[in-house]
């Protein structure tokens, strides 16, 4: 009942239309559109039922929306060929096998670049590990320079007083005073003596 009525109200309306003078299939800009997740989906030759099958489509399938009548829509798929489908079988947002697979690339790619990052992560870990290694050896080496640096300098300042304190260096020191202060004695007496008999 419902379906005889949807009937005569369109026949009246493509009646109003042809009395008035306007064309019955409007003209749309083409734009990019999609089979809709219908498993296979028939294309006509004309808008309607009643024309012959050319084809089908999968599901998803990628297609040019160019002009619609009615409940139908007229897509251009394979380049250069054209066709009639119902307009409930089209759409202008992917498919769910369309996202499915745009997802499954994006998380490959983002796989891709975690691995990547997660490499550079491992080998920036691994020159750290060098570098900390290589410090802590590097401080090891300076605190043993430090304590022999700290040892010699005790053994010098030993071997310093221990020299001053034996009786040879101290004989030698004062046979060295005795011997200068004998050979410069004699010379600067006579001097004295002879400028006393002048006089």
């Amino acid at each position: 009942m419902f379906r005889l009525f949807r009937s005569s109200v369109r026949s009246l309306f493509l009646l109003s239309l042809l009395l008035c003078g306007l064309p019955a299939q409007s003209q749309t800009e083409q734009k990019p559109a999609f089979i809709s997740d219908a498993l296979v989906v028939y294309l006509h030759s004309g808008p309607g039922n009643q024309y012959r099958i050319v084809g089908t489509l999968a599901a998803g399938s990628s297609v040019v929306f160019l002009s619609e009548d009615n409940d139908y829509a007229q897509i251009q798929y394979e380049e250069d060929k054209t066709a009639w489908l119902p307009k409930e079988h089209l759409t202008f947002t992917p498919g769910l096998n369309a996202q499915l697979s745009e997802l499954t690339a994006t998380f490959q790619e983002q796989s891709s670049r975690l691995n990547s990052l997660e490499q550079g992560a491992s080998q920036l870990q691994a020159t750290l590990d060098q570098v900390t290694l290589e410090r802590d050896l590097a401080v090891q080496e300076l605190e043993q320079l430090r304590r022999n640096n700290e040892r010699l300098t005790t053994e010098l300042n030993a071997t310093q007083a221990s020299f001053w304190q034996q009786p040879m260096t101290i004989g030698g020191v004062i046979l060295t005073f005795g011997l200068v202060f004998g050979l410069l004695l004699p010379k600067l007496i006579p001097s004295r003596r002879n400028s006393d008999r002048w006089m």
